[in-house]
């Protein structure tokens, strides 16, 4: 044998023992694959059955969503009555406060004419009486 057999002998020698050691680890490669495939397997299943139940609760939300709304809808008006009745509220004691005010005014008016003359007692109090008469009647000609 030359050389060059010898070598090649050794070197399939080594090739097969190499081999020898490379099956068991083949046959832990070729496991463990199958049971990432499983793993894989699974989680689609999986990925399936969610994204089946989202889909339910996305349509479930949607009509939760459109009924909301339609009786939003429905509520509106009602709310529009409620600001409406709020603004005349508004308007009412506005006129009222105006009102107060103005008589307040004139009662204040009167008073004071009385503290000026130092009238007390029962006179004070028809005084007084004749005052917001009078102050009647001048209202009545101005408006009539």
């Amino acid at each position: 044998m030359d050389w060059l057999g010898i070598g090649v002998f050794i070197l399939s020698l080594a090739f097969t023992a190499l081999v020898i050691l490379l099956i068991p680890v083949f046959k832990k490669l070729t496991e463990t694959l199958g049971h990432t495939a499983e793993t894989v397997e699974s989680v689609n299943k999986t990925v399936g059955e969610v994204s089946g139940e989202a889909t339910v609760i996305l349509h479930n939300v949607n009509e939760t969503l459109m009924d909301v709304n339609e009786k939003i809808a429905q509520l509106n008006p009602l709310f529009k009555i409620v600001h409406d009745t709020g603004e005349s509220a508004h308007h009412l004691t506005s006129t009222m406060v105006k009102f107060t005010s103005k008589k307040a005014d004139h009662a204040q008016a009167g008073t004071d004419i009385l503290d000026r003359n130092d009238l007390e007692g029962i006179l004070r109090g028809a005084a007084f009486i004749y005052y917001l008469r009078q102050a009647k009647k001048d209202y009545d000609h101005k408006n009539a």
